[in-house]
This record gives C-alpha cells, sequence and structure tokens, in this order.
C-alpha cells in the first residue's frame, strides 16, 4: 500500500464520518476517495491537506533522508521484534534487559551510553512506547537500533527471512 493510500485510509478511519460525508466535506467524490485508498490514484498534496482538515487531523509533511539498506534491514527486525512485544511483553523483555547489561558492562569507553540509557529508560516505561521507539524512522530511533539490545529475540530463521526479504527487495 503506497504512503497516500494509507494515510487516506487513516484519516478515513480516525473521522469516523461515512465515506460519503468524508469526500463531501474534503470538496472530493467518494469515488475518488476509494480509488486513493485503493492505490489506484494518487492524490494531490491539496486534496490531502482537505481530507486532513475533514477528518480532524493535521497533515504534517517533513522531509527525512531516506532509509540506507542497513537501515531498512534494522527497521525490519525491530518491527519483528516489536511485534514479539507486544504478543509477549515479559519474556522481550527480560531478554533485553539481561542483553543490556551485558552491553553496557562491554562499553568501556562509554561511546554507546547514550544509547544504552536511552534503552534502559524505554525498557522500564510503557511496551507501546518501546514500540513505537523500535519502529520509528526519525534520525533518534535511527542511531538507537545501531546498539540494540533485542539480539536473540529473533531466530536465526526469523532473523536470516528478514534480512533475505529487505536484500532482495533493495
Amino acid at each position: 500500500m503506497s504512503q497516500a493510500a494509507e494515510l487516506v485510509r487513516k484519516m478515513r478511519l480516525n473521522s469516523g464520518q461515512p465515506l460519503r460525508e468524508l469526500a463531501r466535506r474534503a470538496k472530493t467524490s467518494a469515488p475518488a476517495l476509494v480509488d486513493y485508498e485503493a492505490g489506484r490514484h494518487e492524490p494531490r498534496l491539496s486534496t490531502l491537506h482537505r481530507l486532513a482538515e475533514a477528518s480532524g487531523c493535521d497533515l504534517i509533511v517533513e522531509l527525512r533522508p531516506r532509509l540506507t539498506l542497513p537501515e531498512r534491514r534494522t527497521l525490519a527486525l525491530h518491527e519483528a521484534v516489536a511485534e514479539k512485544l507486544l504478543k509477549d511483553p515479559e519474556a522481550v523483555l527480560e531478554k533485553a534487559r539481561g542483553q543490556l547489561q551485558v552491553m553496557s558492562k562491554a562499553d568501556f569507553e562509554g561511546r554507546a551510553s547514550k544509547y544504552l540509557a536511552t534503552w534502559a529508560r524505554l525498557l522500564e516505561g510503557p511496551v507501546t512506547e518501546l514500540a513505537a521507539a523500535m519502529v520509528s524512522t526519525d534520525q533518534s530511533a535511527r542511531d538507537l537500533r545501531q546498539s540494540s539490545p533485542f539480539g536473540g529475540v529473533l531466530s536465526d530463521e526469523e532473523r536470516l527471512t528478514l534480512i533475505h526479504r529487505v536484500t532482495v527487495l533493495a
């Protein structure tokens, strides 16, 4: 699903309005919304702004550098770990806390201390906040994933399958 299609879907769901009503308020047609959400047509930015307004959302456009291949790999791995985290928080948190202790002891020069401290804080907070940080694409999350305490959460097979999938799609 394209990013625009996903945005239109989220706005429609957020609005709580029937499709025709949302289309009317956004000054577009219901068939156009269906096509945008299905990815058959790409809405203009002005249309997305009207849809956001009609659905009670703010549309924020942000320019970010594209993820590199290694960043896409670590993101895919963390997305899989986040799924496991939400299904079985205690098992994932226990493994991550243990790994974090090992990493902290091995960080003699303190090069990763900033990231390890952030992970420690996230591991003690709400699971939803941790999962969101794991799968964010902002620069701080990209940097944070480079010192991840989630080694061993995925099996070798799961990890290799994800890495292969991301690499083949590159």
